[in-house]
């Protein structure tokens, strides 16, 4: 049996490749109009202070008059419990954070789980309906989900993970279906600088509310439930962590993982650490740092004062200040009692693209190669493409760019390179884009497709000095040291070709059609075909044994046909949410790739993810492993 099953069945998502941490270059020069402006606060709306009202009457203003304003609230939106009547009373007062609603990013707090509130928080779900958990964020725990502002992706995460509240959360460790979630939401973001959003901060100096006992909890400096979440977002290129729960303004060093997977005090790193901002100043009650048991990388530190933090985020850097909210006994309303710059940090490759024509081929888009793995290294991992030209990335196969094909085009094949440090992206007239290492070639048999033909699939020669692209009329066209061993041009098909592949060798390929008809040329050894069979769906893909002395077929019920190979399972008989599009030879068998993105995995090797929970904008069309 796989080892993934489809979304219906709550597929699993990727794990996301560690990732390449680069410092930026000096900042631009930038047009401030138009960067995006988070205000942010937690721990927000008390029915019996005006603290709310104060911090509201700051941000409301700025709303009004920025169209590319936008507010995170850091959770524990309501006092003394998230409940119904203390969101719909307190927050959602006419003049408290109620109204701008529209315009907030919430995220789950320890209180919107807290007795008489439901246990499940279901009253803050409720009020903040769909921004709490987008219909966007497919697969992800309760109240965990990511968005975009400018250049910027914002992740928000529930970090009451860890305790009888945030059910459904199912903990905070790597292994957690929230840690799982992360990965593969990091995997896919395309962003150069990026913002996490959670209640509970993973480091903090010691605070307490005024006359009262410290607890233990006052005390701690740190919340080791964290850990993992933090390890993976750092290590990712995350810039900035923004959280509430403390009822002060404290501003942190940037800082690494925590050291030699210990618990406790963070490593302070200036160039790749991620600076987290504790903002739980959004008008709950005050509380107090408490002497002697500040934290050693703590910068910054406001007390007994409602206030919002403004970031504004521009291309490749960003600036804060902390306002002042006014009120009773506080600074004047608007005066900044915080403030710095600093750039973010981009673990994205070059995507700067030129384009024109190669020799009289169609046209071409190459995108510089980034910082490669060794060839010959062991590597896990596989992409798959979908018909607008993304790519998704799992284990070691890293993304390295977007094809994005012409009106009424759709990219039909990823091909890897020999060493598994780049790729080439073929859509359906033909056009190829090349990215990493991947070397554009020119065509020698003449590259333009008549109307109603289609490019269907392209493959590599085993040096990577050319490729042939084959269509659905079972032409192939030569690029570069390939060479041709024959088609179908001539031929009547009984079905389009679909896919082709070629040998081990180079000196030969194989193409199928939509039938199961099979199609040998050069050294490709006939081992039978489906051709002539009645078939209850048509056939897709071909891929050779790793012995290269027999194939697999698939076809898109899921339905395998092995010939001189060994059979691993199958998908047929199962129903599944979308068809399958493609196979591809993955260890010691097979994997396949439907549509929505789902991975159904028949080998021995560790299964690394699928997006079968949360299905892309276009259909998937390809799947290609590491060599």
């Amino acid at each position: 049996m796989p080892r993934q099953r489809w979304s219906v069945l709550g597929a699993t998502l990727a794990i996301a490749s560690s990732l390449l941490v680069v410092a930026n270059a000096d900042r631009p020069a930038r047009a401030d109009t138009a960067d995006p402006v988070l205000y942010t606060a937690g721990d927000v709306a008390q029915c019996d202070a005006p603290g709310d009202e104060a911090t509201a009457a700051l941000i409301q203003p700025a709303l009004a008059a920025n169209a590319n304003a936008s507010v995170a609230m850091l959770g524990d939106g309501a006092y003394p419990v998230g409940s119904k009547q203390w969101y719909d009373q307190c927050y959602g007062s006419a003049a408290g954070w109620g109204q701008f609603k529209a315009r907030t990013h919430p995220a789950t707090g320890n209180h919107d789980y807290e007795s008489p509130a439901p246990a499940d928080g279901s009253d803050y779900f409720n009020y903040f309906a769909d921004a709490a958990s987008p219909v966007t964020a497919a697969g992800a725990p309760p109240g965990v989900y990511s968005y975009d502002l400018g250049g910027w992706h914002v992740i928000v995460l529930n970090s009451t993970c860890g305790s009888a509240g945030g059910s459904g959360v199912g903990g905070c460790n790597a292994k957690s279906p929230m840690a799982t979630w992360l990965q593969a939401d990091l995997a896919r973001t395309q962003a150069k600088c990026m913002i996490t959003v959670f209640h509970h901060p993973r480091f903090y100096s010691a605070s307490k509310l005024p006359n009262l006992t410290p607890t233990a909890s006052d005390t701690a400096s740190h919340d080791n439930k964290l850990n993992d979440i933090w390890d993976i977002l750092q290590k990712a290129g995350v810039d900035i962590a923004l959280s509430g729960h403390h009822h002060v303004y404290e501003r942190m060093a940037k800082m690494d993982a925590r050291p030699d997977g210990l618990p406790g005090t963070g490593v302070p790193d200036p160039t790749n650490g991620m600076r987290q901002f504790v903002v739980g100043t959004g008008g709950g009650p005050y509380e107090q740092f408490i002497a002697g048991q500040t934290d050693p990388n703590s910068e910054k530190q406001v007390e007994d004062n409602w206030g919002v933090l403004k970031l504004d985020l521009h291309s490749t850097s960003y600036d804060w200040q902390f306002l002042s909210a006014g009120g009773p006994g506080e600074r004047p309303s608007g005066e900044v009692l915080d403030s710095g710059s600093d750039t973010c940090r981009s673990d994205i490759p070059p995507t700067t693209a030129t384009s024109g024509p190669v020799s009289s081929g169609p046209p071409v888009t190459t995108i510089p190669p980034p910082t490669t793995t060794p060839q010959g290294s062991s590597r896990n991992g596989y992409w798959m493409v979908g018909a607008d030209g993304k790519v998704f990335g799992f284990g070691d196969s890293h993304t390295l760019g977007d094809a994005h094909p012409g009106p009424g085009a759709e990219a039909v094949d990823l091909e890897p390179t020999p060493s598994g440090n780049g790729y080439w992206i073929l859509d359906s007239t033909g056009a190829i884009s090349a990215f990493g290492d991947a070397a554009l070639h020119p065509a020698s048999n003449g590259a333009t497709l008549p109307a109603g033909e289609r490019a269907t699939s392209l493959s590599s020669t085993a040096d990577g000095g050319g490729y042939w692209v084959f269509t659905n009329r079972g032409r192939v066209l030569t690029y570069g040291n390939a060479t041709g061993y024959g088609d179908m041009a001539k031929v009547t098909l009984n079905g389009p070709v679909l896919d082709s592949i070629a040998t081990r060798s180079g000196k030969g390929y194989y193409m199928v059609a939509s039938d199961g008809g099979i199609f040998a040329f050069g050294d490709a050894a006939f081992y039978g075909s489906m051709g002539g069979h009645k078939l209850a769906a048509p056939v897709q893909s071909l891929v050779p044994d790793g012995d290269g002395k027999g194939y697999w077929l698939v076809a898109s019920d899921g339905g395998i046909f092995a010939f001189d190979a060994p059979f691993r399972g199958s998908m047929g008989g199962t129903r599944l949410s979308k068809p399958v599009t493609g196979m591809v030879r993955y260890a010691d068998g097979y994997l396949m790739v439907g549509e929505d993105g789902g991975i159904f995995d028949f080998s021995s090797s560790p299964f690394l993810g699928s997006l079968g929970a949360n299905p892309p904008a276009r259909p998937i069309t390809s799947v290609a492993a590491q060599r």
